[in-house]
């Protein structure tokens, strides 16, 4: 690559990602790295000084050069010969460029798989840090007949608690949780942050900013997961409805079945050797984790996976990136280990993409990012992949609505964001009422704060659409590999190098639009995931 100013900037670009990469980890795990801050506020300093020199006029940047035909290598495992990206040299480098000066301006906290940072407002970020410092110390810590869980542990309870009358206590002590965020119902924390990014979604939501992302119209989304609940409610919903504290227990007979055969030491184990078997071991591909709990590191309220450092192309040959799974757990069981594998699955994206620094990032749609994790992560409900790697199995109509309700839940919270930012006067209760009672079968509660109980409604609004959109993303990748490859859920050695080439690699390098298209041959719809759905009819 020649020495250009746009290299200069490229190298201190990054330069400053790593050292805000290891900031963010230093901060997750509990570690002191002494003048850390500094240095990672000094190198974005001289990268906004870089970008300066090249000024506003991006003419000169057209100029022909080999600058930028170096992009994105052809597999993850052998990224030798570059391909360059569609456009020319000269357009490739301005979109690196804007790529780098709006991380460089905007960006006050690193990057990771899940929501990326916004302008926001001063207050805006006020009110957000103190509820997620609030729900972050409650989740951690529900007391519940004197012993101390998590929030994640409670639910894991619900599902295998066989007494309506303890599921109901269980629920119950999740109610500070839901303060946390919703406060009293009369002085909401969430209805005051809910003002700001109401205003912010009205100059472009992330609902439409996802959707033009991936070649859908955002006018299309809403009647998509509507949809969705609806073949759900038509397949499932039958009889008395079922009282909130009950959902989990209702759908939760694969986790009990397999709980005997997933104990928390095994999580790991099972994880690695069933990617391994997809040629993706994350040992061999350098995946670092942090998940167990213990006094020295801060709660993770939710799992999550960053960039411990960023891939790059030396005079020795080409480095990967390296990723990092940070969460927290504890009980072991079919739950935390399909969250594993959600997570490992995104660690296996990063250490496949093969681009330049600038596009080094996870894709341009957060929805697509969920799906990609979860290619690997849907395997758990399905009784073959049971069998396999635990030596049990559930019938595939209980595996499959047990896997899907928890779909159906982040349907019903995606479209309760919709709703709550198209009219800010709603009562959040009455709105997530008639989303779960219409379409879940679930007992109205409309004075239970039941639906703020994620911590994705507050770190950042809108996101919770990510976890709708993915999985319709997901059953149409999860069709296409099918297709080509056939069936991999016992193994697959073949398997990562070919999706690496045809959808882990790019980062920002190409449109998650054009990935899809190509994928695909068309844009993405509903159909597959809503043929998923029938499977459990």
């Amino acid at each position: 690559m020649a020495d250009t100013a746009v290299t200069a900037a490229e190298r201190c670009y990054l330069h400053a990602r790593e050292l805000a990469d290891r900031l963010e980890l230093a901060d997750a795990r509990g570690a002191v790295e002494p003048g850390l801050a500094e240095d990672a506020a000094l190198s974005r300093a001289r990268l906004l000084a870089a970008l300066a020199k090249l000024g506003p006029d991006t003419d000169h940047l057209t100029d022909s050069r080999q600058a930028a035909d170096h992009l994105t290598g052809p597999t993850a495992a052998q990224p030798a010969a570059w391909l360059p990206v569609p456009g020319s040299a000269g357009d490739a480098d301005l979109r690196a460029v804007k790529i780098m000066r709006r991380w460089a301006e905007t960006s006050a906290e690193p990057a990771q798989a899940g929501p990326p940072g916004q302008r926001v407002t001063a207050e805006f970020d006020e009110i957000r840090d103190a509820i997620e410092r609030d729900y972050g110390t409650r989740q951690a810590a529900v007391e519940h007949e004197g012993r101390t869980l998590t929030r994640l542990a409670v639910l894991g309870r619900l599902g295998d608690e066989p007494d309506p009358e303890q599921r109901r206590r269980l629920f119950h002590a999740l109610r500070p949780v839901w303060q946390a965020i919703d406060g009293d119902g009369d002085d909401s924390p969430y209805r005051r942050l809910l003002s700001h990014s109401a205003r912010r979604w009205a100059h472009g939501s992330p609902v439409a900013a996802n959707g033009a992302a991936l070649g859908m119209d955002a006018s299309e989304v809403e009647p998509a997961l509507v949809a969705i609940l609806d073949t759900w409610r038509a397949i499932t919903v039958g009889g008395p409805p079922i009282e909130p504290w009950d959902w989990w227990h209702t759908h939760g007979t694969t986790a009990r079945a397999l709980r005997e055969a997933i104990p928390l030491p095994r999580l790991r184990p099972l994880s690695d050797a069933y990617h391994a078997a997809l040629g993706a071991d994350p040992a061999e591909l350098g995946v670092r984790y942090d998940v167990t709990a213990r006094p020295a590191r801060p709660p993770v309220p939710v799992a999550y996976t960053t960039f411990g450092s960023r891939p790059r192309e030396t005079s020795a040959g080409w480095i990967r990136a390296v990723p990092w799974v940070l969460g927290t757990y504890t009980a072991g069981g079919l739950g935390e280990l399909t969250e594993l594998i959600h997570e490992t699955g995104h660690a296996l994206h990063v250490a496949a993409i093969a681009t330049r620094p600038a596009y080094a990032d996870w894709p341009d749609s957060d929805a697509l990012t969920e799906a990609i994790a979860e290619l690997t992560a849907l395997d758990t409900a399905e009784p073959a992949w049971q069998r396999h790697w635990l030596g049990v199995s559930v019938p595939e109509r209980t595996a499959l609505r047990d896997r899907y309700a928890d779909v159906m839940l982040d349907v019903c919270w995606a479209l309760f964001e919709m709703r709550m930012h198209a009219d800010p006067a709603r009562r959040p209760n009455d709105v997530w009422t008639e989303l779960t009672s219409t379409y879940l079968g679930v007992v109205a509660h409309p004075e239970l704060s039941w639906w703020a109980m994620r911590g994705q409604l507050v770190q950042e609004p809108g996101y919770m659409v990510n976890y709708a959109l993915g999985p319709i993303l997901a059953a149409e990748l999860r069709a296409a590999v099918r297709a080509a490859r056939g069936d991999w859920s016992t193994g697959d050695p073949g398997w990562y190098a070919w999706v690496s080439a045809h959808l882990y690699r790019f980062g920002l390098a190409r449109p998650s639009g054009d990935v899809l298209r190509d994928l695909l041959g068309r844009p993405p719809s509903a159909d597959a995931l809503l043929a998923e759905l029938h499977r459990a009819a």
